[in-house]
């Protein structure tokens, strides 16, 4: 088994196992809790970084040149977007 399927493989799974228990119980990780303000988007940022790590992992199978290219491009998009979301989770609230 390749790298390039094991590791993204690896992360998907951690980051979903991490974005579940943050969406279901708010629990972040020690090294986490300082700087989150927000656990709901902060979970559906991991979630879906995680959509996006599998996507990365089941694109190697891909045969067709254009469909390996599209699943690129659906993998950058999927982490952009948890990257703004784990970010907006970082962002001081309002009301403090």
């Amino acid at each position: 088994m390749d790298g390039y399927v094991v590791i993204p493989g690896a992360l998907a799974l951690l980051l979903a196992l991490s974005g579940a228990a943050a969406l279901r119980t708010g629990w972040m990780p020690p090294w986490q809790r300082r700087r989150v303000s927000r656990t709901v988007p902060h979970g559906w940022g991991q979630l879906a970084m995680a959509a996006a790590f599998a996507i990365q992992a089941c694109g190697q199978f891909a045969d067709d040149p254009v469909l390996r290219s599209g699943l690129g491009v659906a993998t950058l998009l999927g982490l952009l977007g948890g990257l703004v979301l784990l970010v907006v989770a970082q962002a001081p609230r309002r009301d403090r």
